[in-house]
């Protein structure tokens, strides 16, 4: 899905779809914000692949200021809602 000369946003290989990195759109939002926004972009990207987050295996987070863990945790789980927590790391 979306692939260019480097990279593709998404693939598929033997039924898991695999995703690349991703930012948030706006920087200048605070944590809480950058987070909903990569999460919308998951569930897109999800979506036009089939599939939907009830189906993540795992999941890695990267900050720039580790402090910033707990509110994106507070986001994330929101997210998650009642679905099984996948594997996942912040780094």
């Amino acid at each position: 899905m979306n692939s260019g000369d480097v990279l593709s946003q998404a693939v598929e290989h033997s039924g898991v779809v695999y995703l690349a990195g991703l930012t948030a759109d706006d920087t200048k939002a605070d944590i809480e914000g950058q987070t909903r926004q990569v999460l919308d972009k998951i569930d897109a990207i999800l979506a036009k692949m089939g599939t939907d987050k009830s189906k993540l295996l795992s999941a890695t987070l990267y900050f720039t200021r580790i402090g910033d863990k707990a509110a994106a945790n507070e986001v994330w789980k929101a997210w998650l809602g009642k679905h099984q927590r996948p594997a996942r790391a912040g780094v």
